[in-house]
Formats: structure tokens, sequence, C-alpha cells
């Protein structure tokens, strides 16, 4: 399945325009395309036979705690795409992804939010390790993306870890252009986020339900 027609990209004009004889002192900016990650689609939940799992909002390092789409070239420190931003922070984009995969799924697990208000039986932590497109081909060829996230179970029964695991995934862009390589992104992306859901509801189909 091919992800690139999942890819949502939005051009926001951030250009300033001066109003009737009045000077602006800010420069004008360039718009920038705002792009979003697939989400596979939502069930329908019904009943009561679930669990609910609080989905933190990943930890990353500065670098990567922005809208803006991080990048590696040869011998160099961490880039970031021109004129190119996520619809938010990279965490949220993660967030709102495993989320939504979590509501795609049929293995009892219902996902929430902090932010939410309800009582969880578990908490997912997550860190985001990496989340860039590396050149590790030089800087004319299509780059490698990564995705790593770091996940960590928590029962809320007893307060203890009944899980943790890294997860990563690498796609090579089919291009060197931006929609290429956000596709990529995206493949990596959805890759990690199904492997942490299943992974998740495989910990706690082992663990015994509370009486």
């Amino acid at each position: 399945m091919s992800s690139a027609r999942f890819l949502k990209p939005a051009v926001l004009a951030l250009a300033l325009t001066g109003l009737g004889g009045c000077v602006s002192l800010l420069p004008e900016a360039e718009p920038v395309s705002v792009y979003r990650l697939s989400a596979p689609e939502p069930s329908q939940w019904t009943g009561t036979d679930w669990q609910i799992v609080l989905i933190e909002r990943p930890i990353a390092p500065r670098g990567l705690a922005g809208d803006t789409i991080a990048l590696t070239r040869p011998g160099q420190s961490l880039a970031y795409i021109h004129g190119a931003r996520w619809i938010s922070p990279a965490p949220e984009v993660v967030q709102d992804l495993v989320i939504d995969t979590f509501n795609a799924g049929q293995s009892g697990l219902v996902p929430a939010r902090p932010g939410d208000g309800v009582r969880a039986d578990f908490e997912l932590r997550l860190d985001l390790r990496e989340f860039e497109a590396v050149y590790d081909r030089g800087e004319e060829a299509a780059p490698l993306v990564k995705v790593r996230l770091a996940a960590r179970l928590v029962s809320e029964r007893g307060r203890r870890f009944v899980g943790a695991r890294v997860f990563t995934a690498e796609v090579r862009a089919s291009a060197n252009r931006t929609t290429a390589i956000i596709a990529a992104f995206d493949t990596a992306s959805m890759d990690v986020s199904a492997a942490i859901s299943d992974w998740s509801a495989e910990i706690v189909s082992e663990l015994p339900r509370p009486e």
C-alpha cells in the first residue's frame, strides 16, 4: 500500500500584507508547506469489555521537539527541510498517530490522552529517539528516514512496569524531494506505531484481568 496517497499537505500563506499607507516593520516570510502523517481508519467501540491505556506525549530532544522536519547530512549536525513543517510539533504528531493506531485496532485496548481525565488501566510512556531523514548516500541521493521510539508500558494497578522495548523503522525515500521524504516518514511512522500497538496488546493479554 502506497502511503503517498494519504499525505495531506496544506499551504499556509505567512507573508504579511500592508494596510493602506502603513509600513510593515517585519520581513515577508516565504509560504510554508505543512504536512501531517497518515492515520488508519478508526473502529467503533461498543460495550464495556475493554481496558484504557493512557498515551503520553513522547519526550524528545530539543532538535526533534519542534514542528520542523529534521534531516542529517554527512558529517554535519541536525538540519531542517526549508519551507516545510509538520502540522504540529513532532512529538504531538507521533502521539496522534499512536492514538489513532490504537483506535483502529480490535485488541480491547482503548487509548486516552492525559487531558481526558479518565481512569486508565495502563500508561504508555514514549521517548522519541530518532525522527529524521539521513543523507547516508550523499546530499544528491534519496535519504533514509529513521524513526525510533522507546516505549514503556506501566500498569496503573500497582504502578509497575509490565514491558519495555525500543521500536525502529527505516524507509528509503523514493527520491530526494520533500513529498517523497514525507511519504517515507509516513510509512516508517505507521510501521512503528502499529508495532507498538500490537506489542502493548500482547503484553496486556498475558496479564490477569482484575476481579
